[in-house]
């Protein structure tokens, strides 16, 4: 039996090694069949070379003409030559000049506006008169001189002469009976206060001089009666104008002899400025 097994495969084996050759020859004739005669691509140059004789020259004389155009010294693009001779050709390039350095020019300092002359100012008035209208005319001619005066007043007590007197009564009955005497005794210039500060006192005359009415009162003395000197006061109001001077405005003394010509009561001072 063993030798039966050997006997078969040993039969297998040499059908194997006979068919399988002619099968793989048949395979590649049949997929040759279609593509036509194949030849080498030497064998074609060479062939459409001999074929086409005029081609090679005009192709050399192509090659030549080229040859002659091309300057000697023409060499390939930056980019198409390797790194280093890239490189090489950027360094040998000319270093630009370094660019200038560019100062900026300042500006001139602008020019200093000269201050204003300072203006000294005072302030002074102008006083006093008696009455209003007397003001507001010197404040008109001030006006007219470049002057803004402003008018100010003030009432005071001021004394306006000396009294002779008969000192007060304690009663009316009293003060009429010792100017029925005085009259009697030839002093007729008498004057009874029935009302105010003074009342029932004896008034014989107001004296603008102190020493008249010392006379006056020895008079009246001598007729054996005793009289008194007393100041005599009386509310005023007086009238006066500030103003401010300066360089725009100084009042010159031709100006201020005309006011004192007419307002011979007129003073001039100055006072702080408020």
């Amino acid at each position: 039996m063993k030798w039966l097994f050997l006997t078969l495969l040993l039969i297998n084996l040499g059908l194997f090694m006979l068919i399988y050759p002619q099968q793989q020859v048949a395979e590649r004739s049949s997929l040759l069949a279609d593509v036509g005669e194949l030849k080498l691509a030497g064998e074609q140059e060479s062939a459409a070379a001999n074929d086409e004789p005029g081609a090679v020259a005009t192709e050399e004389l192509m090659v030549e003409a080229d040859e002659t155009t091309k300057p000697e010294l023409e060499e390939p693009p930056l980019k198409d030559r390797p790194a280093e001779q890239q490189q090489t050709q950027q360094t040998a390039l000319p270093e630009e000049p370094p660019a200038e350095e560019i100062v900026a020019e300042t500006p001139p300092p602008p020019p200093q506006e000269e201050s204003p002359e300072e203006v000294s100012v005072r302030c002074a008035m102008l006083g006093y008169v008696d009455t209003r209208s007397a003001a507001e005319e010197i404040s008109v001619r001030m006006r007219a001189l470049g002057f803004k005066p402003e008018l100010q007043s003030e009432s005071r007590n001021e004394q306006a002469g000396y009294w002779v007197l008969i000192p007060q009564q304690s009663t009316r009955r009293e003060a009429v009976n010792i100017a029925k005497k005085l009259e009697e005794s030839g002093v007729s210039d008498l004057w009874r206060f029935t009302s105010g500060k003074l009342v029932h006192a004896i008034s014989l005359g107001l004296f603008r001089d102190e020493i008249r009415a010392g006379d006056r009162k020895r008079e009246i003395d001598a007729l054996g009666f005793n009289s008194v000197i007393q100041p005599r006061y009386r509310e005023k109001t007086n009238y006066w104008l500030s103003y401010k001077t300066g360089n725009s405005a100084v009042l010159s003394d031709r100006d201020w002899a005309g006011l004192v010509k007419d307002f011979p009561e007129l003073v001039r001072k100055e006072i702080e400025c408020q």
